[in-house]
């Protein structure tokens, strides 16, 4: 799989940790499910910070059995409960996140009880 970013987009013009456009060439598409932090237990932790790490790292496990990294997540939306907590996911999202970063948006919704965010990835093989 090859990620390209044009030469002009390699600064972003808000300095948040995404691609404006990237450019994708592989042969299968991989694509996550809404993935959330709480465990096979149905724990959610409270903390934004945890609730991130968590849920990055679920999307780091399911990519992996898909054959996949998150060198070929080409794509992230991120739904948050509440945008005030978007500093904290930044914060863990750029420790995972290799160059060049996946395009991305993210949304403010309702999320099930418990739940501050919940990650769906696009990755090429």
């Amino acid at each position: 799989m090859k990620k390209t970013l044009p030469e002009k987009y390699v600064k972003t013009p808000t300095g948040f940790p995404y691609s404006p456009v990237l450019s994708v060439e592989g042969k299968e598409l991989v694509i996550t499910s809404g993935v959330c932090c709480d465990d096979y237990d149905g724990n959610i932790p409270e903390d934004m910070e945890l609730q991130a790490r968590n849920t990055l790292l679920a999307c780091e496990s399911i990519l992996k059995d898909a054959g996949c990294d998150f060198t070929n997540v080409f794509h992230v939306e991120v739904y948050m409960s509440d945008l005030d907590n978007w500093g904290v996911f930044n914060k863990v999202y750029k420790e995972f996140m290799p160059d060049p970063l996946p395009t991305r948006k993210a949304l403010q919704v309702g999320l099930l009880p418990g739940f501050k965010v919940e990650v769906v990835m696009w990755a090429m093989k």
